[in-house]
């Protein structure tokens, strides 16, 4: 399935790893669909979960009275009610220095997106109906930072 398709898909995997060539950027690489919120959180920003927090709620803009912690971390990304779209596609670029010092805070990030992606890509009913939304991310490596991790835990996104 091309990227652009997968992209828009509300189907698994939702949290792509997307291996980079040289020059090559995320956003010109992948493109955000029509209609989709699509927002570039900087890796080298995230280096401890305390930054990476940071670096969320300031590209994501949350609501000023957002906690900072994972439970915060994932009911702020299942709401984005403060940024409404057909879709959400958040790029880590230089995600080789994304949570770099610890594997277990990594893992945690990535099963938090995963959930959050499934939650999305499921219909609401009742009192706050809504339809199914994709919802993905990606991790952008350049190629020569691939190894930066032993396992990424997530799928490469096939272009």
């Amino acid at each position: 399935m091309a990227a652009s398709a997968r992209l828009s898909s509300v189907e698994p995997p939702w949290v792509h790893l997307l291996v980079l060539g040289p020059g090559e950027t995320a956003r010109a690489a992948l493109g955000t669909p029509p209609g989709f919120a699509g927002r570039i959180i900087d890796g080298r920003r995230c280096r401890t979960k305390g930054a990476l927090l940071s670096e969320f709620a300031r590209v994501l803009q949350y609501p000023r009275d957002a906690g900072r912690n994972w439970d915060a971390f994932e009911e702020l990304l299942a709401d984005l009610e403060w940024l409404p779209a057909e879709g959400y596609l958040l790029i880590v670029s230089d995600a080789h220095e994304l949570l770099a010092g610890s594997d277990d805070e990594y893992e945690r990030f990535v099963e938090i997106a995963e959930d959050v992606a499934k939650e999305w890509s499921i219909p609401r009913t009742g009192q706050w109906p809504r339809p199914a939304v994709p919802f993905h991310v990606c991790l952008a490596v350049p190629r020569d930072k691939v190894g930066a991790r032993s396992d990424w835990r997530v799928p490469p996104l096939g272009r």
